[in-house]
């Protein structure tokens, strides 16, 4: 009877091991179905980012991606960036030197970007008299103590093409130089123009090339020539997307569908201001300003317009063309006199000088304008006055020996001041008194 129950008990121990080996079967199955799901799942919430081709898994980290009822929208931290599209950052204004947190701005050798909070307008300039004001999508916000600011914003700032494909969860970065480069090579262009202002025409699928000393302008998307290569120079123009070019030493604008914009009749044109759409022209030894479709706002007639931007570095001038956005310096028959940007005549060709720089104080800086007031100093034989947006003089005699200005270097705010009489005041006081 024993061998019979032990012969009964092993039948059913081997008729439970097939079970048992279902079983685990089934488990491993199901296990590793799960962790295909999950790395399925963690790869589908993860996007990829690629900067000139190359993946980069620390400017994905620094991605915040909100959800919003239109789709995800993509923020970025701007100085964090900045070194992966090979640019230096910096907090503060460009301009005043200091830790202000509510600005930060980034440069190359070629051009320095800034961006201010709760702003969003974007300051461009390439250090000398090339100004430029943008508009980006949405403001720029702080978060942790950096300043965040869209795809819009970082397209504008660092002259990159920012491609977000939220299906793939990929996002593709193309650097400008990249672009140019990697087009002129897929087309077979053997010279272009190397200025960094003219690849800017990239993002427009154009290229400014050269053949036999000869410029050009190539439509990268047809192959074809918008301008043939007959000029002696072509530069690009980012804010009107046109081009400036050159012919037997005259200057004219051509836009991108090959029209004539303005003559080729200039000895020298310039941007004067990008919002208003001006240009500052050179006849002769003579400067006027017209508007970028030609037409004639200031006549060529005036010995300068604008003054050295160089000479008020502190003061924040932007554009040198145009005083606290409103009135245009000229001089003509050695006086200074100002336009509206309509070019009517404000004032008349009195003033000797525009501006002070005649103080002689230790860390003072040179004065043109006080924007809280929104005045101008004017000069009359070596005294000084302020002169209001309709050129109404402030103080009744030209008695001031001095205006200038101190910062703050912690906060980068400026102090104004007068002197005359022998008694230094602020210039709020003044005025307030006045």
């Amino acid at each position: 009877m024993e061998l019979y129950y032990e012969e009964e008990e092993k039948k059913v121990k081997k008729s439970k091991l097939p079970i048992a080996i279902l079983i685990c079967i089934i488990l491993l199955v199901i296990v590793t179905c799960a962790i295909i799901y999950m790395i399925y799942y963690i790869n589908s919430t993860t996007f990829t980012v690629n900067i000139d081709g190359v993946s980069n898994s620390e400017v994905r980290d620094i991605i915040d991606i909100r959800e919003t009822e239109s789709g995800n929208e993509l923020y970025i931290p701007i100085r964090k960036i900045a070194k992966y599209l090979n640019y230096e950052d910096y907090s503060g204004d460009y301009k005043n030197k200091s830790e202000d947190k509510t600005k930060c701005y980034v440069k190359t050798d070629d051009e320095i970007a800034m961006f201010t909070l709760n702003s969003n307008i974007l300051i461009k300039t390439r250090g000398d008299s090339d100004y430029e004001s943008l508009e980006i999508d949405q403001i720029v916000f702080e978060k942790d103590g950096e300043l965040y600011t869209t795809i819009d914003g970082i397209e504008k700032a660092f002259n990159v093409e920012f491609i977000y494909q939220p299906d793939d969860n990929l996002i593709n970065i193309y650097t400008m130089d990249f672009l140019v480069t990697n087009l002129a090579s897929q087309k077979n262009i053997e010279d272009y123009s190397e200025e960094f202002s003219d690849k800017k025409a990239v993002f427009e699928n154009m290229l400014i090339v050269i053949e036999n000393k000869q410029y050009g302008v190539l439509n990268l998307e047809t192959d074809q020539y918008i301008l043939e290569p007959k000029y002696d120079s072509i530069s690009y123009l980012p804010y009107t997307k046109d081009f400036l070019v050159q012919s037997d030493e005259k200057y004219g604008v051509m836009s991108k569908d090959a029209k004539i914009k303005v003559k080729i009749a200039y000895d020298d044109i310039k941007i004067l201001d990008n919002q208003n759409k001006m240009y500052l022209v050179k006849e002769g030894n003579l400067y006027g300003v017209i508007d970028t479709d030609g037409n004639t706002i200031i006549k060529s007639d005036y010995q300068t317009i604008g003054l050295e931007k160089n000479d008020f570095t502190e003061n924040g001038v932007e554009n040198q063309y145009i005083l606290l956005d409103t009135l245009i310096p000229a001089k003509y028959n050695n006086l200074w006199g100002f336009f509206d940007l309509e070019g009517n005549q404000v004032t008349e060709f009195k003033f000797t000088g525009v501006g002070c720089t005649s103080s002689k104080i230790t860390n003072t800086y040179p004065v043109v304008v006080v924007p809280s007031h929104r005045l101008i100093v004017v000069e009359k034989d070596k005294f000084y006055n302020f002169i209001d947006l309709r050129g109404n003089e402030k103080i009744s005699t030209y008695v001031v020996d001095s205006v200038y200005l101190r910062t703050d270097a912690s906060t980068g705010e400026n102090t104004y001041y007068m002197t005359y009489n022998g008694y230094t005041r602020t210039v709020d006081d003044v005025l307030e008194a006045s």
